[in-house]
């Protein structure tokens, strides 16, 4: 498997180190600013997969070459979705805390769920520190940090509690700094399946915060991502469960609880679900004459389908659904940010 990384920033720097972790090193990158033509590098390297890891709202010139020379790209989260075919970043699913808590609503260790609160705050001066507010995608009105965390956040806050159906929002401009001209403050009262929660997104707090308590029928689960352990705190009031989940280490000159092993571990479950694995699927027709095929009579869809991945002559995506986060999922996040901006 061969990789095309589009952008040399931040986030194209850390795929590439997640790719040496697992041992893929047929990688190369390609920069707007450079001079060879990307098509052109395209053609000669001939690569399988395309990462993009450029800045919000950049994207679709690199789905619709990926799409036209059938590599399977994977996209960084926007605050758009894209016309094409591609396999949307949901990061946060892959933290150690967020999959235990997920687990512990599935096992009904709350009972029934009955609200939450989630606040994720970090000041826009430290994302990058030494940037210039005046050129900074995050810094700006139309790409702003706030606007993009949103949908970053309620990507595995839907994972938890379901589809994203309502939302009312107010949007706040606080920092007083003239080339800052993005809103800083979102606040949105929001339905998620049948759970009704709030969520504060800030690019304005020192020291940056991400906390969430959800209140259930059982009692509450607190989790703050500066510390290793999730809450469970029983209805009665007196007894309450710690839940150690080590938050790993983070890369060098990162905060501490952005661990890095969540980006290597979905990068991993990407490249397992564009990768085949003949008769793998759990849906896989037992009385089927030639299992090992790229495709199958599926029993959940009752049709013929992929098993698992990319079939490169049909350049399409996974129809069993063997990638974590659909494109469909990434439309509906990216509607409820529209309802809170008032779009």
């Amino acid at each position: 498997m061969k990789y095309l990384i589009i952008s040399r920033g931040s986030m194209s720097k850390r795929r590439q180190r997640c790719l040496k972790t697992l041992g893929y090193n047929d990688y190369i990158t390609w920069d707007i600013t450079d001079k060879e033509p990307i098509q052109e590098l395209v053609e000669q390297y001939k690569p399988n997969t395309m990462i993009i890891s450029s800045p919000p709202l950049t994207k679709q010139p690199y789905i619709t070459l990926a799409n036209n020379f059938s590599l399977i790209p994977f996209c960084e989260a926007d605050i758009q979705t894209y016309s094409g075919d591609y396999y949307p970043s949901s990061t946060m699913r892959f933290h150690p805390a967020i999959t235990k808590i997920k687990e512990l609503i599935d096992n009904g260790t709350l009972g029934n769920v009955y609200t939450f609160t989630h606040h994720c705050g970090n000041h826009i001066a430290d994302w990058h520190p030494g940037a210039d507010m005046k050129t900074y995608y995050a810094a700006q009105k139309e790409t702003g940090g706030c606007k993009e965390i949103f949908p970053f956040e309620l990507s595995w806050l839907s994972w938890l509690f379901g589809e994203p159906k309502n939302a009312v929002g107010m949007i706040n401009k606080t920092l007083n700094d003239k080339d800052i001209t993005a809103d800083d403050v979102y606040t949105t009262a929001c339905k998620l399946g049948n759970i009704t929660g709030t969520i504060l997104i800030d690019i304005v707090s020192r020291p940056a915060i991400r906390e969430l308590r959800i209140v259930g029928e059982k009692g509450i689960i607190e989790w703050n991502w500066n510390e290793d352990f999730v809450y469970h705190k029983f209805a009665d009031g007196l007894n309450q469960y710690q839940h150690y989940v080590p938050k790993g280490q983070a890369a060098e000159g990162y905060h501490s609880a952005i661990c890095e092993q969540m980006y290597i571990d979905e990068i991993k479950a990407f490249i397992n679900s564009i990768t085949p694995t003949c008769g793998n699927c759990e849906y896989i027709n037992p009385k089927e004459k030639q299992p090992h095929t790229t495709s199958h009579c599926c029993t959940k869809y009752n049709k013929q389908l992929l098993h698992r991945g990319y079939h490169p002559d049909l350049c399409k995506l996974d129809e069993c659904k063997s990638y974590f986060y659909t494109k469909a999922e990434e439309e509906h996040v990216i509607k409820m940010l529209r309802r809170v901006e008032g779009k």
